[in-house]
């Protein structure tokens, strides 16, 4: 095993050790676990280095890898050029997929809200960030600008609901208080609409999502859990 990957396994444990309540994004999910590791010819080179040596699949970046022997190409959303194929490697929140094309490079495959973008150069960028930013209680890279998903416009709804009935242009102070407290545990449900679930499924928050519930005080208990993907069930 390479000096960098057994940097990376040995960073996962303390991650690990650090987070025994699985507080962090996404900790709930794959609990630090590692997958046996795997051969497969057919991955990317540093995927396929990390998953023969380190783990198939589980402790990793949003809400883990996926089961990397059970992976397979998905096709690119209409009007992507840079690439006609890509591995998915993990559930991003809100049905959006973190995916690795040929040339190995990280994309988000958030289609559902036209947005399909680069996100890191490498595999091993993707874990080393990861890690740097759970080991310093910093969020993962959310990516998805903020009300752009179908959380964001449920809740300006809500929020509007309340706006008209109370005959003001913005909630505030007890206002608000109140609005909010109406959101008891799975008031919210997001349904998918991207490639690794069945449709209107429900799913988890993305990072962008679960930073504006921490705004407004809610809990990420308000949203109503989501599934796992099709392929890690």
């Amino acid at each position: 095993m390479s000096e960098l990957l057994e940097t990376l396994r040995k960073s996962v444990l303390a991650l690990a050790a650090a987070d025994p309540s699985f507080k962090r994004f996404g900790a709930a999910h794959h609990r630090y676990e590692l997958r046996e590791p795997i051969t497969r010819g057919d991955l990317p080179v540093e995927l396929r280095a990390y998953a023969a040596t380190v783990a198939g699949g589980g402790a990793g970046p949003y809400y883990g890898l996926l089961p990397l022997d059970r992976i397979s190409p998905i096709a690119a959303p209409a009007g992507v050029t840079a690439w006609q194929h890509a591995l998915p490697l993990a559930h991003l929140g809100c049905g959006y997929a973190a995916v690795m094309p040929p040339d190995g490079s990280v994309w988000i495959d958030a289609r559902a809200i036209g947005l399909v973008a680069p996100m890191y150069a490498s595999f091993n960028a993707y874990m080393i960030d990861w890690i740097d930013r759970v080991a310093e209680a910093r969020w993962p890279e959310g990516f998805v600008p903020a009300g752009r998903c179908a959380l964001a416009n449920a809740l300006a709804g809500y929020f509007s609901v309340h706006e008209r009935r109370l005959g003001v242009t913005e909630l505030e102070g007890e206002a608000l208080a109140d609005a909010l407290a109406g959101l008891g545990a799975g008031a919210i449900q997001i349904a998918n609409e991207g490639p690794l679930f069945a449709a209107d499924e429900p799913v988890d928050p993305c990072v962008t999502c679960a930073q504006l519930l921490e705004h407004f005080g809610l809990p990420l208990a308000v949203v109503q859990p989501g599934v796992a993907p099709l392929i890690d069930r």
